[in-house]
């Protein structure tokens, strides 16, 4: 057995001897930790066979079998429900949501529950009583907050992922940066690669392509509200351009920002063309109550 640093996770390769063994019986001879507890992990999605979430408790195992449990950071808790006030825009088609700060858009490798995905799907079931497909097309980070979109039927899966990849889809964000500034709107394209898990920016030719358009809406000394709009979907992609420009986020974190509250980036508009009605859509998702009071005086002059 291997283990990697607790919390992370724990693996084991099963061997001769466990081979067949139920999942359930395996993890709880290996952990100590009771049956009921196991089935608990399965159940909440915490538990991996071969590199996917298994849960079925009663699954046989093989020799070689690479199992692993991903500690949840607060437990087997399920605390996670969408707020139905928090839908900004629903059809018979397409769903929209606001997503609140702190909160995983989908499952993590530790928790299948406490997600916006797997929340709006429950939703959807007991509220609807609608079949439990859903589809995400572009993703938030944790940290940030704002308008996602998810489509509730395979029929405008192509068209949405045609939007997003051809740049039709308008992508809005706000954030509050600190820093000097060098001018009131600029186009940063620093490539973006990944280095030991971690996301960085570069200017060589290695890293992926990527593309965001600032504009400047309100300064305070060295404070200021700006809208990224970005042309590409990289990971962390309007955070470490802020950051190769030489600003950094309010709440930042990984890239060093300022103290806040909370991650001071704001998914506030997507506006595309509906896949099925050919209607303009715009969708606007309102600003945290915790944001700068600045912010919805400097928004309410731009009206």
């Amino acid at each position: 057995m291997s283990k990697s640093i607790f919390p992370t996770y724990w693996q084991w390769v099963v061997e001769d001897s466990e081979t067949r063994l139920p999942l359930k019986d395996f993890l709880s001879r290996n952990t100590g930790l009771s049956l009921s507890d196991i089935e608990e992990l399965i159940k909440f999605g915490s538990v991996h066979v071969e590199g996917k979430k298994e849960f079925n408790p009663l699954r046989r195992l093989k020799k070689g079998h690479l199992i692993r449990i991903y500690w949840p950071w607060h437990g087997v808790k399920r605390f996670y429900e969408v707020d139905e006030r928090r839908i900004l825009f629903e059809d018979k088609w397409l769903i929209a949501y606001n997503k609140e700060p702190g909160i995983p858009c989908q499952q993590t490798p530790s928790d299948s529950y406490n997600n916006v995905f797997s929340g709006l799907r429950r939703w959807l079931e007991k509220n609807k009583n609608q079949s439990a497909y859903l589809a995400m097309h572009h993703r938030l980070d944790q940290d940030t907050s704002g308008v996602i979109l998810f489509s509730k039927s395979r029929d405008v899966n192509k068209e949405l992922s045609e939007a997003f990849r051809n740049k039709s889809m308008v992508k809005k964000y706000l954030l509050w940066a600190k820093g000097k500034l060098d001018a009131s709107e600029w186009v940063a394209n620093q490539k973006i690669i990944r280095q030991h898990h971690r996301y960085a920016w570069t200017d060589e030719a290695k890293g992926k392509k990527a593309e965001t358009f600032f504009r400047v809406l309100k300064s305070y000394g060295d404070k200021h509200l700006l809208l990224a709009i970005p042309k590409t979907g990289r990971t962390h992609q309007i955070r470490l351009h802020v950051q190769a420009n030489g600003l950094q986020i309010y709440g930042d974190k990984i890239y060093g920002g300022p103290p806040a509250e909370l991650l001071l980036l704001h998914a506030w508009q997507l506006i595309f063309t509906h896949p099925k009605t050919g209607k303009l859509i715009s969708i606007t998702a309102p600003i945290p109550e915790e944001w700068p009071p600045e912010t919805f005086d400097v928004l309410q002059s731009c009206h």
